[in-house]
């Protein structure tokens, strides 16, 4: 009989040790998953607060266009729109290769 004990205690014992293999194998693939959500989450954290910078400057630029008049006119200027009274003069670089 104390064989027969012995060989339960055995059998219990590899039975624990298996079923935790098992749960431990079965956690893996979640704990990966799991880091690559929070992975995935502080990637969308930084390009919020990318975006959040740049809708902020978006702002600052929407105000300027509505209330400031001389940031409108030198906006207007740099992409080439002139006043009724102004005259345009462009030069060009004849030495410059055409190729550019």
């Amino acid at each position: 009989m104390i064989g027969l004990q012995h060989l339960t205690k055995m059998m219990t014992a590899m039975i624990t040790v298996l079923v935790i293999c098992v749960a431990v194998i079965g956690f893996i693939p979640q704990f990966r998953k799991y880091q690559d959500h929070e992975n995935r989450l502080a990637e969308l954290r930084t390009e919020k607060a990318k975006e959040e910078l740049r809708l902020q400057d978006l702002r600052v630029r929407q105000d300027r266009f509505q209330n400031d008049p001389d940031y409108v006119r030198r906006v207007a200027h740099e992409i080439g729109l002139v006043e009724p009274d102004e005259m345009v003069f462009r030069f060009y670089d004849e030495h410059r290769s055409s190729k550019r």
